[in-house]
Formats: C-alpha cells, structure tokens, sequence
C-alpha cells in the first residue's frame, strides 16, 4: 500500500490522498484490535465514571487513566491521516458496559483522534444511526433509512468534518454490508481512463444542503468533488446530494458533469477497487472523510425493537469553533 502525492495536469497541488486497492492493501493496516492494557485502562474509566458521573460532553481523556490508550489512539490517527485513511477498533464490551457508558468511552478514544464538533446545525454532538422507517429525499437523512447508501463523503455540502467515527451497538438481522474506497486509487483510474472527465471533478456541481443552514442561507451550495484549495477538502463526494442539489435550483445538471458522476461512482463500485467487510457490535470505525468514500447496503432489520440496528456517529475536527460550520 502505497500513500501517493497525486501528480495530474488538472491540478498538480492536490494534495496526498490515500491511495491502495483491495488487493493492496493488508487487513492489518486497517483492523485495529485493543491490546490488553488499553482494554484494562477503559474497563478502570469505566468504573471511575459510574462512581463519579458526570455529562458525556464534558469529558476529558486528560481527566483518566488512559497513558496506553492515548498511545494506541495516536496510531489511529496515524492511519488516518498519513496511512490507508480508516480504521476500524475491535473492540469495546458494549454489551457488559450498556449503551451510556459505551458512548463514554467513545467520546473519551474519539477526543483523542481531534476534538469533537457538531454534526448538524441544531448542534447534535453524537448521533444515533438508525432506521426510522422513512425513504431517502432532499429533506430526509438517508442513514435514517434502511436503504442502501452509495459511496459518499459526509456532509460534503457544508464544511465536512475531517474525521467521522462510528460506533456500533447493534447490528441488522441482515445486509448492512460496509466498504472503503480511496480517492488516490479512483482519482488514478480517473486519470487513465477518462482525463476529460476528471477535469470536469475539479470544477463547481450544485450541492442539496438539506436545510442545515441559518433560515433565509442559500439551500444550495457551490463546490467541486476534488479541490486544490490549501484551506479545502480535497476530495467530497455524494451524487445524492448533487443530484438533488439540482433539483433544488430547478436546473438540469450538465452533460459532462452527469457523465463525470457516473464515472467516478462505476470506478468505486468496481470490486477490486474497495475493501468490504461487515461491522460488528463493539467495534469502533473512523475514516478520514476527506480522503476515502464510504458505503453501507441495505439491511433488513431486527422486528423487536430493542434488537433493532444502531449505530452512533461522531465528527472529529480541530479547527474552527465546535459548532456545526466551524
């Protein structure tokens, strides 16, 4: 596996993206297990806050025992920043420590990686994932469905967090399935096959910003999928929203910028170009948003309630203040 300074005629300034195949890259750079002493170190936190509780946003990794976590946490964040950008943590006892106290120690491991922000305009810190029973639209989360989700960025259309994390409680009866997908692997596809397309990525697409914005704010944005901007994600990415971005202006995408879209979204879907595997309860996932895509299936879930699938989401960013557009 590879970490690849893009060099392209369209913008030679991109800067490093993740860059690897299914067939490149080892199981090992992304699965992450706790070691012992870690696990020792959540289970001691753990009984320290059901001795002295106190709210789950208040907490501070510098308040607890955690010397070895820290240090197992500063891998992570290697991964993400300078490695094959994701990782997933195997894992926490979710079911011995209940819902609450999970969540805890996810905010305390995810303080590390890079201060947590809000993830939606009304200020939402942590964020349940899970299905609601309603149908994607302009106005409706697709991870409140069960639907499938195609690769992605999140919230590409405001200022997107560097760093997204999940934690998983509960899992589907069935489908659900997630894969990872690196912007350097598909932006070098892009190069080889189709140059005319990917210069089109590099330029303005309309974005659905699903109504997190103050009241009376424009409800579309402006911005491209691959940026050289020094001050910018250098990669968003989620069709959805452009698609109804457009439809939101009451104007019809242009022809090249549908062919780029599909393009790119037929590159990500090609089975050597990602890696895919399934969550599972206790295991912690974190993907640097601005260097891979995501994706999850459809899943059929659990009839009794509290079997249901659930999931809880966290944005991670160091800049800017910690509410929702920094």
């Amino acid at each position: 596996m590879a970490i690849s300074d893009i060099d392209v005629t369209v913008a030679p300034q991109l800067p490093p993206l993740a860059d690897w195949t299914r067939g490149t890259l080892d199981r090992r750079e992304w699965l992450r297990p706790f070691p012992s002493d870690c696990l020792d170190e959540l289970a001691a936190t753990a009984s320290i806050l059901e001795t002295n509780p106190l709210d789950t946003f208040l907490l501070d990794p510098a308040d607890y025992p955690l010397d070895a976590t820290r240090d197992f946490m500063r891998g992570v964040n290697e991964t993400l920043v300078h490695g094959c950008g994701f990782a997933v943590l195997d894992r926490l006892p979710v079911a011995e420590l209940g819902i609450e106290a999970s969540k805890q120690l996810y905010w305390l491991l995810s303080s590390m990686i890079a201060r947590p922000v809000a993830q939606s305009f009304k200020g939402t810190m942590l964020y349940d994932v899970r299905d609601i029973g309603l149908k994607q639209g302009p106005t409706v989360r697709g991870d409140l469905t069960n639907e499938e989700l195609n690769f992605h960025t999140d919230y590409g259309y405001n200022c997107p967090a560097p760093v997204v994390g999940l934690l998983v409680l509960k899992t589907a009866k069935s489908g659900g399935v997630s894969s990872i997908v690196s912007f350097g692997a598909v932006h070098r596809a892009m190069e080889e096959r189709c140059p005319e397309l990917l210069e089109r990525l590099y330029q303005p697409f309309v974005w659905n910003r699903a109504r997190e914005h103050p009241p009376g704010d424009p409800l579309t944005s402006t911005l491209p999928v691959f940026n050289t901007a020094p001050d910018a994600p250098p990669a968003r990415f989620n069709p959805f929203m452009i698609f109804d971005g457009y439809k939101v202006a009451g104007k019809p995408i242009d022809n090249i910028g549908q062919a780029a879209l599909d393009k790119i979204w037929e590159i990500m879907d090609e089975p050597e170009m990602h890696c895919e595997f399934v969550l599972e309860p206790g295991q912690l996932q974190y993907v640097g948003n601005w260097r891979v895509a995501h994706r999850r299936t459809a899943y059929e879930d659990w009839p009794d309630e509290a079997q249901r699938r659930h999931l809880v989401r966290i944005f991670l960013r160091d800049s800017g203040r910690r509410s929702y557009n920094g």
